[in-house]
């Protein structure tokens, strides 16, 4: 039986089946094959005079770099301390304390104690303060302005709340969640007594 003897509706369907086909394989064609415009996934681009002008160190006067986004000034953001600050705190502590004297547990920080380490936002990334309480045999102070080197605060003892020691921002212990604690600073210090 030949295509002329079938009926017509057998005819329209065998048409709709033959459209159907080359839509499907024009929709296959199109999403696997790329664009003209467009490089294979996994191949290199060919070179374009922007790209060669950015390759050789120019920029692209069209695109611009995006800033960093920040926060407002005074946000206080903890943060998760590495092995690498660990080490710099330690060498901030080696630096000014006597080994035989009553500090000389600051410069363990690099191998324990509970840490709490955070950020207070400046205007600028200069003027951003970082703060750093550890509780190792005393509880030991650092900070750092911008990204300059760790200054060592000292180390106290919160059982006997002298000296006081230094001030860390109270939007800093909200963030570590250390308001409730024996010692914190602002207007209770050590064990509770208001300033």
């Amino acid at each position: 039986m030949s295509i002329m003897h079938r009926s017509f509706p057998a005819r329209v369907a065998m048409v709709g089946l033959i459209a159907t086909i080359a839509i499907i394989a024009v929709f296959t064609l199109a999403v696997l094959l790329p664009a003209q415009d467009q490089a294979p996934v996994g191949t290199a681009p060919t070179s374009f005079p922007a790209q060669s002008a950015q390759a050789a160190g120019e920029e692209d006067p069209d695109e611009e770099e995006p800033e960093e986004q920040r926060h407002p000034a005074g946000t206080a953001i903890p943060l998760m301390v590495d092995q690498e600050t660990r080490d710099q705190l330690s060498a901030a502590a080696r630096a000014v304390v006597d080994p035989s004297g009553p500090v000389k547990g600051a410069m363990n920080v690099a191998t324990g104690g509970t840490i709490y380490y955070g950020e207070i936002y400046g205007k600028t990334p200069k003027t951003d303060m970082h703060y750093v309480r550890a509780t190792i045999d005393l509880v030991y102070f650092w900070k750092q302005k911008g990204d300059g080197p760790w200054e060592f605060q000292g180390g106290y003892d919160a059982r006997m709340c002298n000296p006081r020691p230094p001030s860390i921002p109270l939007a800093l212990h909200r963030a570590w969640g250390t308001m409730g604690e024996p010692y914190f600073d602002g207007n209770r210090w050590c064990d509770g007594q208001t300033t």
